[in-house]
């Protein structure tokens, strides 16, 4: 019962760093993409922005509904990211 107990924390420690590895691979590849969107200039930022804005909207209307959530997420998350750019 110790050996089995002693593998699932083993296992459950494996997870947490290889979610914590994949987390930190996600917020540099953001902070990358903020930074070269924002190097861009305001008028290819907002052609770039508008691009992605409608490639969202064509996925929302050929998707399953299933994925409306999953869509709704990228959404949120890229106009985070693209509003970094367009501050600066």
């Amino acid at each position: 019962m110790n050996n089995l107990l002693s593998q699932l924390l083993i296992t459950l420690a494996q997870k947490e760093a290889s979610e914590k590895d994949l987390h930190a691979m996600v917020e540099s590849l953001e902070i990358v993409v903020a930074a070269l969107i924002s190097s861009l200039g305001r008028e290819k930022t907002t052609e770039i922005v508008g691009l992605v804005d409608t490639a969202l909207q064509e996925m929302r209307q050929r998707s399953d509904v299933s994925y409306r959530a999953d869509i709704d997420l990228l959404s949120n998350n890229i106009a985070r990211i693209t509003g970094v750019a367009k501050r600066r």
